[in-house]
């Protein structure tokens, strides 16, 4: 489900490139001093703007270094590290334990299952560090299969139920800062679950899976350009909500992480969003095959 949070390169200067290898090194590099190569494989771009943020507001000590490694041996490569990587891959660790316990679940995929085995050794002392965000995670995941066994079509639910479980992640410190950090991660979460769903819809289809926009899809019938127009307001809303809350913290535009934020907010979301998109607009001469939904979300035979 993660991976939708993303730059948008050609609005970014060389500093702020650096500054974003730097981060995403970091976490990295936070992945594998804590937790081994298995952690390492979870490295998100959603976790790095995670990182990025809180590092954006709370400015901690940073310690910058150069560096090659095993995927990268050929030229070094700057990297950040702070009390913030070390958070985010702490987090990472949580997410893709129940993201590889879910796949095993559902496609019974045993290298999945093999990296699920891997992580849940370090779960206990991640739990005992961050309780509140890990109870978070455990809760709305749950929620979130509930919602979805049950074929729900309420996407207000769905949403909600992800985006509150990136809001407490979002939210290490239980302060001033807190409640405008979990609204944004409120927004940016239900964009990413949002996202997802519409960049499934074809594979689920094929799948027999649940998808939450297959209803929305099943009430359009063949009207596709109002269902690409709701989609699109759909999504605009939970970034409505994730960019007001942002506006409300006190990090500024011209510095690196100011400007990877902004890009990422207003740019880089809605370029993966257009990328995605593209897969699905049917090339002349050639269109997509058809495929069409239930009103339960699952894909009609």
């Amino acid at each position: 489900m993660f991976g939708y949070v993303t730059i948008y390169q050609k609005d970014l200067d060389n500093a702020a490139m650096d500054c974003y290898q730097a981060y995403y090194c970091g976490l990295c590099q936070s992945l594998g001093r804590k937790y081994g190569t298995a952690a390492r494989m979870a490295l998100s771009y959603d976790m790095t703007f995670a990182a990025l943020l809180l590092t954006a507001l709370y400015d901690p000590p940073t310690q910058t270094s150069q560096g090659r490694c095993a995927p990268h041996p050929l030229r070094t490569r700057p990297r950040a590290v702070n009390e913030f990587t070390d958070y985010a891959a702490d987090m990472t660790v949580v997410l893709a334990y129940y993201n590889y316990l879910d796949d095993w679940q559902d496609d019974h995929k045993r290298s999945r299952l093999r990296l699920a085995k891997q992580l849940k050794p370090h779960l206990e002392n991640i739990r005992r560090q961050w309780p509140r965000q890990c109870e978070a995670i455990h809760t709305k995941l749950d929620e979130l299969n509930r919602l979805e066994s049950a074929n729900s079509t309420d996407l207000d639910a769905l949403c909600n139920a992800f985006g509150a479980l990136l809001g407490a992640v979002f939210s290490p410190r239980e302060d001033f800062w807190s409640p405008a950090l979990t609204q944004m991660g409120r927004g940016l979460g239900g964009f990413i679950y949002l996202m997802d769903a519409y960049d499934d819809l074809k594979k689920d289809a094929r799948h027999g899976s649940f998808n939450a926009l297959a209803a929305t899809k099943q009430a359009f019938g063949s009207d596709t350009a109002g269902f690409e127009a709701r989609c699109r307001e759909l999504l605009t809303q939970q970034m409505a909500l994730c960019a007001q809350n942002f506006e409300l913290l006190p990090i500024l535009k011209d510095t690196p992480e100011g400007q990877l934020l902004h890009n990422t907010i207003y740019a880089g979301v809605w370029s993966k969003y257009a990328l995605v998109k593209a897969t699905r607009t049917p090339r002349k001469g050639k269109p997509n095959a058809d495929f069409t939904f239930g009103s339960n979300g699952k894909p009609n035979e």
